[in-house]
């Protein structure tokens, strides 16, 4: 999916420890994992870059200076601002920092999230309905390999359900933002995304979900999901 230039900055959370990750992240920070033949931070950019992405942030706290000397070596290819967090800031307080550098409205990316949709699209939904955050978003089916048994009032017995299956709208980790958004961050304030969000709402702003097939993401944050993007 290639799209003409996209002028909207792209922000990828990557200062994380990556504890899910370990003992790999013991040595090297996560954004540094090989998937393919390059990186994990690669491939989200190099797939950025082929969909029209020019401008990039990387907001770092863990082992940062590996992840810079990384890229000091590397082609000039990527436009990458870093920003240093002094102390971990969860995955939303370092968004602060990015107060008085962005002004448009920009991408928001987990650095172990791979999305291949169409950016264009994704950021033309936003604007055209004026969304304050706009969450991508993915339907994923969960199974219970057990029979699962529902009891009445009393505690009786009422029926039991084999192997159920649920499906649930889930977080992707990828968003577009408002940059008023970040006046709603405190300078060096711990703040998770899930927390964000709900102060998104909690300040009437308007929040919307882009729906996304489940083919069209990886999460590649833990080993069991490595493993299986690694062996197709």
């Amino acid at each position: 999916i290639k799209n003409r230039k996209l002028k909207a900055p792209f922000v990828i959370i990557a200062g994380g420890k990556g504890t899910r990750l370990k003992p790999f992240t013991d040595i090297l920070p996560k954004p540094l994992i090989p998937l393919g033949k390059t990186t994990l931070i690669e491939n989200i950019l190099d797939n950025s870059i082929e969909k029209g992405v020019k401008n990039f942030y990387l907001i770092l706290n863990y082992m940062h200076n590996t992840i810079q000397s990384y890229f000091s070596e590397r082609s000039k290819k990527y436009n990458i601002h870093f920003v240093v967090e002094k102390k971990a800031l969860n995955t939303a307080g370092g968004l602060r920092l990015l107060k008085k550098k962005i002004k448009t409205d920009f991408f928001l990316i987990n650095c172990d999230t791979l999305i291949n949709i169409d950016y264009k699209n994704l950021y033309d939904f936003h604007k055209k309905n004026s969304n304050d955050l706009t969450i991508v978003s993915c339907l994923k089916d969960n199974s219970i390999p057990y029979g699962v048994i529902n009891l009445q009032k009393n505690g009786e017995f009422k029926t039991i359900q084999e192997k159920p299956k649920f499906n649930f709208l889930v977080n992707t980790g990828f968003y577009v933002l408002n940059p008023k958004i970040l006046n709603l961050i405190k300078n060096n304030e711990n703040l998770s995304m899930p927390e964000l969000i709900r102060r998104v709402k909690s300040n009437n702003l308007k929040i919307s979900i882009y729906p996304i097939s489940k083919e069209s993401w990886k999460d590649v944050g833990s080993w069991d999901e490595y493993n299986l993007i690694m062996k197709k």
